[in-house]
């Protein structure tokens, strides 16, 4: 199972590739596919990648026609969700499965991918606050349905 790649997502991968491409030959080493992908926003593990070397009998550098088609045919992006997960984990120092309303507001206006303050409202309306913080399992469930 692969990917459909839009115009944005194969300059970026071509921007990817041509900054592994330290030689300018044209081709990058097999070894430095798993970096590779993960630096596109998959998560190979090296068992992944070394099955992909032998099943695409990778045994010597390869182009960005071959490199593309590799993509598309092996990289899988983290699930939404679970990078939402992983973020939230990130400021859920303690492990309470909560995070305070405000740490959110600040992190989704003004890191990133920037939301509105209007549209942070909206989102967070939608989920229950409690003394100011909430359960981020449930803000996940939310967006992910979006």
């Amino acid at each position: 199972m692969g990917i459909d790649m839009n115009n944005d997502q194969v300059a970026a991968m071509k921007e990817a590739f041509t900054l592994f491409d330290t030689d300018g030959d044209g081709k990058i080493a097999p070894t430095e596919l798993g970096i590779l992908m993960r630096s596109l926003g998959g998560n190979p593990t090296q068992a992944q990648i070394k099955t992909i070397v032998n099943e695409e009998n990778l045994k010597a550098p390869f182009d960005f026609p071959r490199f593309m088609d590799l993509m598309g045919k092996h990289l899988k992006p983290e699930p939404f969700d679970r990078q939402l997960r992983e973020a939230f984990r990130v400021i859920d120092k303690d492990g309470t499965g909560f995070v305070a309303v405000g740490d959110l507001r600040h992190i989704l206006t003004s890191i990133g991918e920037k939301l509105e303050p209007a549209e942070f409202d909206e989102w967070i309306k939608e989920v229950d606050v409690n003394d100011g913080k909430i359960k981020y399992e449930d803000f996940i469930t939310r967006m992910s349905a979006k």
